[in-house]
C-alpha cells in the first residue's frame, strides 16, 4: 500500500489526475451524487462527471461548481431511460478513467437494463459499483458475464448477500467468503462493515479498526467517490479500493477526535478526505506508527483467514 499511495507529482494536470463519471441519482436520492462526486473530487480526481436524469440533473447542477453534469433522458421524471445508456458511449470514450454506477439510483421500471448496459459499454474504463447499481445486478440473471476485467464491487453485508444468494457469515468465515466471491465473480470485493474486507481472491487487506462515526447516511457514497478517484489515478483495482478505505476510515478517526463519535454527517467526511490523505503521506515520509496503517494483509490482521482461505 505504502508503494502505491503516493503524492501527485508536481506536474500532475487534470489528465495525470483522472477523469471520473458517476452515474446513478433519482429524485428520491439526489445527495448521493453530490457526496460521491465532491469526494472524487476531494481525493484528487482532475475532473468528476456526474450523469443522471434531466431532471435530477436540473435539481442538483448548481449546487457545486467544482463538478461538470450530463443530463440523461428520461422514462419519466427522475428515472433514467434504458435507452440512455447510448448516450454515455462518447463520454466513457472522452479521457474516462474511472466510473461509478449506482449512488442514489433507486429501481424503477428499466433502471436495471440501463445498469447493464452502461456496464457492458464500459469495457476499459475501471467500474465501480455500488448500491442500488449492486441492486440491479443481483436482480439479473447471469450478472458477471457483462462484468469489464477490471470492475471494482463495494457492497455491504446486505447487498453482498443478495449479490451471492446467502448470508454473509461473521469473524474468519467473512473474509474467505469475500475472498471465495471476489475470485468466482472476477471483481476486487470491497466487503464493507465495521470491519471492512477488500480482496481480488488471491490478495486482501482487512481494515480492523471499528469507527461508529461513520455509521452514517451518505458514508458509502462517499467511499464510492474515493475509489473512483484512486482508480482514475492509475492504481490497480486493489490499492485503488484499499487506497480509499483506509483513507476513509482515517477520516472516521479524525472527525471522533474533533467532534465526537455522534453528529458527523456524511457532508464533513467528504470535505475532511484530504486532512486524511494528507496525514497518510505525512506519515509515510516520517515512518509514523500504526495507527495510520491500519490495513494489513488479511494473514496477519485476522490469524485464522490464512486457514480458512480456499484456493482454486
Amino acid at each position: 500500500m505504502r508503494s502505491a499511495l503516493r503524492p501527485l507529482p508536481p506536474e500532475a494536470g487534470k489528465e495525470a489526475r483522472g477523469r471520473v463519471l458517476i452515474v446513478g441519482g433519482s429524485q428520491r436520492y439526489p445527495g448521493a451524487l453530490l457526496l460521491a462526486s465532491r469526494a472524487a473530487a476531494r481525493c484528487g480526481a482532475g475532473v468528476v462527471t456526474v450523469a443522471a436524469a434531466r431532471s435530477v440533473i436540473e435539481m442538483i447542477g448548481g449546487n457545486d461548481p467544482n463538478i461538470t453534469f450530463f443530463p440523461l433522458a428520461e422514462a419519466q421524471p427522475g428515472v433514467v431511460a434504458t435507452a440512455a445508456a447510448a448516450q454515455l458511449t462518447p463520454v466513457l470514450a472522452d479521457k474516462i478513467r474511472a466510473l461509478l454506477v449506482g449512488p442514489g439510483l433507486a429501481h424503477a421500471p428499466g433502471t436495471d437494463d440501463f445498469v447493464l448496459a452502461v456496464v457492458r459499454n464500459a469495457k476499459g474504463v475501471t467500474t465501480v459499483i455500488d448500491a442500488d447499481g449492486l441492486n440491479a445486478l443481483a436482480r439479473t440473471e447471469g450478472w458477471t458475464e457483462g462484468l469489464p476485467p477490471r470492475t471494482i464491487l463495494t457492497p455491504h453485508d446486505g447487498e453482498a448477500a443478495r449479490l451471492a444468494g446467502r448470508v454473509v457469515p461473521t469473524g474468519a468465515a467473512r473474509v474467505a467468503f469475500a475472498e471465495r466471491h471476489a475470485s468466482q465473480w472476477n471483481v476486487t470485493l470491497v466487503l464493507k462493515g465495521a470491519v471492512t474486507v477488500i480482496t481480488d481472491g488471491k490478495r486482501t487487506y482487512v481494515h480492523d479498526a471499528p469507527n461508529p462515526t461513520l455509521g452514517v447516511g451518505g458514508s458509502g457514497d462517499a467511499l464510492g467517490g474515493a475509489v473512483a478517484a484512486f482508480a482514475a489515478r492509475g492504481l490497480a483495482p486493489l490499492f485503488a479500493a484499499a487506497a480509499a478505505v483506509w483513507v476513509h476510515g482515517r477520516v472516521g478517526a479524525l472527525l471522533a477526535s474533533e467532534i465526537g463519535e455522534s453528529g458527523a454527517l456524511a457532508t464533513e467526511i467528504v470535505d475532511a478526505l484530504p486532512r486524511a490523505l494528507r496525514e497518510i503521506l505525512a506519515g509515510q515520509r516520517t515512518r509514523e506508527p500504526a495507527e495510520i496503517r491500519p490495513l494489513r494483509p488479511a494473514a496477519r490482521a485476522i490469524r485464522p483467514a490464512a486457514r480458512t482461505r480456499r484456493r482454486p
